[in-house]
């Protein structure tokens, strides 16, 4: 569904700002660029089995910060890159359109995992969805991985089970079972609170 340009009208940048954190463990946080793409492109095949699908012109579009197909996702979605030894180790995909802020993707590379780093990105998306209005952060994962544990860890709830889909349009081929998380950001209205909205 393309954004509505009236209620978020280019140069709103939602799902970038200034990044708040400065580690002391030498992992360097920053928001993606195009030359991340090789790099992104190589992780999100390798972990191809963890991670759900999205386009190659939906990263390329928050990357290159313009539109693809007609679609301006560079405004309200985000791409996050951890660097260690100026070498890229993980990256998160993920939006931010409030009411709620959604992770689509979040991966470290195996020989660098270590919560921390997905936990730096974590928390960025978190801030970033608190300084623009979020009531929380939502995320899908499948119910045999083993990142369930590290969304537990991080506060977040298993609301429900729900079964994958191809594009949010049908099931997909595989009819895996998904969980949907939540943790809320600050207090929410009841209609929020009960999924009215």
């Amino acid at each position: 569904m393309p954004v509505d340009l009236k209620k978020y009208p280019i140069g709103v940048r939602y799902a970038t700002s200034p990044l708040a954190i400065a580690p002391a463990s030498g992992t360097i946080l920053r928001d993606g660029k195009p030359s991340d793409w090789l790099y992104i492109d190589h992780l999100r095949k390798k972990e191809g089995d963890s991670l759900g699908f999205i386009p190659k012109d939906a990263y390329l579009s928050v990357l290159e910060r313009k539109p693809y197909s007609g679609r301006y996702r560079f405004l309200y979605q985000g791409i996050l890159i951890t660097e260690d030894n100026g070498q890229q180790t993980g990256f998160c995909y993920f939006s931010i359109l409030p009411p709620w802020a959604k992770v689509f993707q979040i991966v470290v590379q195996e020989d660098a995992r270590r919560w921390y780093r997905a936990t730096l990105m974590l928390q960025e998306v978190e801030r970033r969805a608190r300084e623009n209005g979020c009531v929380g952060v939502r995320c899908r994962v499948a119910v045999d991985l083993e990142a369930n544990f590290f969304w537990r860890a991080m506060g977040y709830e298993p609301v429900k089970v729900v079964t994958s889909t191809w594009l949010n349009q049908r099931l997909s081929r595989s009819g895996r079972l998904l969980w949907i998380y939540r943790k809320y950001l600050r207090a929410v209205p009841q209609q929020l609170s009960l999924g009215l909205v």
